[in-house]
């Protein structure tokens, strides 16, 4: 029975691949040999983090300083969307029809829930954290150095070190940073990875660390130059390199050697670029990162990943043409001219829309009394992910969608969510659904979800956080929803939970640009957050904690560093 749940139905698929037309039939491009980088030597910071000074808190009358736009220095002329249809999200009632089947109470009640690092002058925040031993490191953007990093204790939200300035531990142009920080924890090989991008150069600044403690085991620092301004830099890890997704002049897709910088060695960068879609004025093909004790097989490619809205992106506008496209990057790094990217593998989903007031304006997103938000509708949300779950390759993800979209303008922003799974023939859609306020008639102060990140945990089940926020009634906030993986396909019937509430409306447009779930691979079960809110009209951040309770009384165990099938929840068979 699990087998025939591995896709959608077969009827609805080939309605879909129909519907595409000869797109769909289309073989996905091949790109070979990858512009290599000369090798790169890195500085080596030896200290104790905790020695380092710290960095200075924002000052009422100090500057506010706005990160760089999202943006491509190609035009959009010529660039016309296709007129909308009215519609509505096929998947929303499907989600409404399935709540009231919470079977996890414990879900809805977080472990941990605290303030963390506060307005610093900087907008957006640019939110990332991740979780790994005993620790949570969270990188938010600052207005003085860039961006900048605490470390604190997963099990009680303890500053253990910081905030510090991620410049301080680098050398050269990646001494200035601008922030656009990243942080990873790469579970296979037990290290840590701290990004951000120069200030004063077209460089990636990219920083490993020599153990798994973060703030005594020092760190190996990485300076890769790009052609062009690395703007919105996305990163994951992967068995035979670190991938990157850069919006320059042409969305760019980056590997870093991973195993030559996880041992302190010069190492090189590998750089493919993808054809820009149509409408939208920013692109960044999303790099899929590695979750789970279970590396990928030998020989996968690196994915990435974005999504195709035909009325934004294609012709004619045809129902069922909507589709995620995935990339697959094979680096050869003895050899780069042998390195590949093939793509886009398109995989088509139910209708989306990514008019949020049109394609390119950052405001849309209503709160009360003030400016509109950026609906971030650009790219799939930081951060999809991959789990190979026992021999089942599972990638997760979601993006914002606009499922009351009408040319009135009509804003109603909800979360897609998809699942894909990997058979024979490639990844296909396993199930997909959306998150959002139902439909009404006359004047509507739609409850907003949108800027979510979604993950899976070792045991099938899936949670997604995200901003909730409405024109006259909510100020921005964080709420949850999760399925197990039992439920009905396509639902998050497992309740939609407030993390925080909201006080105050934003006191600008910019909103972000992301945020981070991650899942602490030590249990398999546990679910680390961190993202933008507002207890004021300057933004804060929140960090918090949750786990479905079924997946830790019945869900995996972990051996030998594999996960390994028990009672409950989990099927000792491949799903």
């Amino acid at each position: 029975m699990l087998k025939t749940r591995l896709l959608l139905p077969l009827a609805m698929l080939l309605a879909g691949a129909a519907a595409q037309g000869d797109e769909a039939a289309a073989p996905p491009a091949v790109l070979r040999g990858a512009i290599a980088s000369e090798a790169v030597t890195p500085h080596v910071f030896s200290g104790d983090l905790r020695q380092l000074p710290l960095a200075r808190d924002w000052r009422p009358g100090d500057a506010i300083r706005e990160i760089p736009r999202r943006r491509t220095s190609k035009g959009l002329e010529g660039l016309v969307p296709l007129p909308e249809r009215i519609h509505l999200d096929p998947l929303v009632q499907r989600q409404i029809d399935a709540e009231g089947l919470l079977t996890d109470p414990d879900f809805g009640i977080p472990l941990l829930n605290f303030n963390s690092q506060g307005f610093s002058g900087a907008s957006p925040p640019d939110p990332s954290g991740d979780v790994g031993g005993d620790f949570f490191l969270q990188t938010v953007n600052d207005g003085i150095v860039g961006g900048k990093f605490v470390v604190y204790d997963k099990n009680t939200g303890a500053v253990l070190a910081g905030p510090i300035a991620i410049q301080t531990l680098g050398a050269g142009d990646c001494d200035s940073g601008l922030g656009d920080a990243i942080v990873l924890y790469d579970k296979m090989a037990e290290r840590w990875l701290l990004t951000e991008f120069s200030g004063v150069a077209n460089s990636l600044c990219v920083y490993v660390s020599q153990t798994s403690n973060p703030i005594t085991g020092g760190w190996f620092a990485y300076e890769f130059s790009t052609p062009n301004f690395p703007d919105y830099p996305k990163y994951a890890v992967w068995s035979d390199a670190y991938y990157v997704g850069a919006n320059e002049n042409a969305p760019s897709l980056i590997a870093l050697d991973r195993s030559r910088m996880l041992a302190g060695l010069s190492a090189t960068s590998q750089r493919f670029t993808a054809p820009d879609l149509s409408a939208f004025g920013f692109q960044m093909i999303a790099p899929i990162d590695h979750d789970g004790t279970l590396a990928p097989p030998a020989g996968e490619p690196g994915l990435f990943i974005r999504h195709n809205d035909d009325e934004a992106h294609s012709t004619p506008d045809v129902a069922g043409q909507d589709a995620l496209q995935l990339f697959e990057f094979r680096v050869d790094w003895a050899t780069p001219a042998n390195s590949s990217l093939t793509g886009p593998i398109s995989i088509p989903m139910a209708e989306i829309s990514s008019n949020f007031c049109g394609f390119t304006t950052f405001s849309c997103i209503p709160q009360p009394g003030t400016s509109n938000l950026d609906p971030l509708r650009e790219v799939v949300m930081n951060k999809p992910t991959y789990r190979n779950r026992r021999g089942t390759q599972i990638v997760v993800g979601s993006l914002p969608t606009n499922v009351a979209a009408s040319p009135s303008g009509t804003t109603n922003a909800g979360v897609r969510w998809f699942e894909l799974r990997k058979t024979v023939g490639g990844y296909g859609l396993r199930q997909q659904g959306t998150i959002a306020s139902p439909p009404c008639t006359g004047v509507c102060d739609y409850p907003q979800r949108w800027m979510s990140s979604t993950v899976m945990d070792a045991a099938g089940g899936i949670a997604s956080v995200y901003n909730f926020a409405s024109d006259t009634t909510h100020h921005p906030g964080l709420r949850y929803s999760g399925r197990l993986d039992g439920d009905p396909f396509g639902t998050m019937p497992q309740g939609e939970h407030l993390m925080v509430a909201g006080v105050a409306s934003n006191g600008g447009f910019r909103y972000g640009d992301y945020n981070q779930l991650n899942l602490d691979d030590g249990d398999g079960c546990t679910f680390f957050y961190t993202g933008e809110w507002n207890p004021a009209s300057s933004w804060s951040t929140r960090t918090a904690s949750f786990q479905f309770e079924t997946c830790v009384t019945g869900g995996p165990v972990f051996a030998n560093g594999f996960e390994s099938g028990n009672t409950g929840a989990w099927s000792s068979t491949v799903p």
